[in-house]
């Protein structure tokens, strides 16, 4: 994997709101580059709002302002490679699949029994998002550090400290 890895981010990593944020903050300051497909961004946005009472209109605005922040992130043309993989859940053959269009170096998720690294390409991690985030904290102190450093300035209802973020 190089410096600034090519992260696929599965919806479970992106339900949560400081988790998101950090990871969309760390593609901000360069530190890897992130994706995702419009399934996956359905998904989140549906958990958000039908299972954890979130507003449509916040997730809407949430979205919006990730694709303008990232409009390469998006992937498709993924569709024609999800017939080919097997997964323990076939449910989940967009996210392969659309890990594999993006060339991505680490499909980001919880889930790592729903991605056996037998089914993976050789290109191809799954990996739990704490052991991404250590990773390019070990790659890229810096970039990290000052990525984390906005990200507590901005945080003010609560404020974090830094032990407190990273414990989240």
């Amino acid at each position: 994997m190089n410096l600034s890895p090519r992260l696929f981010l599965d919806a479970n990593v992106l339900y949560g709101d400081l988790l998101r944020n950090l990871l969309l903050r760390l593609a901000a300051e360069r530190v890897c580059t992130v994706h995702w497909s419009a399934k996956v961004q359905e998904e989140w946005k549906r958990h958000l709002v039908d299972d954890a009472g979130y507003s449509a209109a916040v997730i809407e605005r949430t979205q919006g302002r990730m694709e303008a922040a990232f409009p390469a992130a998006s992937v498709s043309g993924y569709e024609k490679l999800m017939a080919e993989l097997q997964l323990p859940d076939p449910d989940d053959r967009h996210v392969l699949a659309a890990a594999i269009q993006a060339e991505a170096d680490i499909l980001v998720t919880f889930n790592l029994k729903d991605f056996p690294e037998s089914a993976l390409p050789a290109n191809l991690t799954a990996q739990h998002p704490d052991v991404v985030l250590t990773h390019l904290l070990t790659t890229n102190p810096e970039g990290c550090r000052a990525t984390l450093n906005k990200l507590m300035a901005s945080l003010k209802n609560p404020p974090m400290s830094l032990v407190e973020v990273l414990a989240t």
